[in-house]
């Protein structure tokens, strides 16, 4: 298993608008912590190697999966099964626990990312010009623009 002092990539980033800190990564499984601040929403995308939850910490965000659409809080979780279309929408200063099953996104981070300068979550995401094409790399797909949030 590798753990976080076993590996030399960066631990603290600024990615797609949210502080994440890799918490544990194994083939089978990845942990990231990740603080967010109000009104970020990712286009619309799927991931096809496997799932995502999101456990909410502190914070809520509305959570679209497939053609559900939830608000979740502390103690909170979302699921997202393999290759279901989903985004989310910080309603505000939310930390969550992304998590990954089988490991598979840290390295997406990474690359759309940068090493934090602060241990804050950033100003705004800073999305690639090029994401769809990143996305694919990871065995996923962007499927449209962040959601229309009623």
């Amino acid at each position: 298993m590798l753990t976080i002092e076993d590996s030399t990539q960066t631990h603290s980033i600024w990615s797609l608008g949210a502080l994440m800190t890799l918490k544990t990564r194994s083939p089978e499984l990845e942990v990231v912590e990740a603080e967010v601040g109000p009104g970020v929403s990712p286009p619309l995308h799927r991931h096809d190697f496997g799932s995502e939850s999101f456990y909410v910490i502190e914070g809520r965000m509305r959570v679209l999966v497939g053609d559900d659409e939830l608000t979740i809080g502390p103690g909170e979780i979302a699921q997202i099964p393999q290759s279901t279309p989903h985004s989310f929408l910080t309603l505000e200063y939310t930390r969550v626990l992304d998590i990954i099953a089988p490991a598979g996104l840290w390295d997406f981070f990474v690359e759309c990312g940068r090493p934090a300068p602060e241990q804050r979550a950033p100003d705004g995401p800073e999305l690639p010009g090029n994401l769809p094409e990143i996305v694919e790399r990871y065995n996923g797909r962007v499927l449209g623009p962040p959601p229309a949030w009623s």
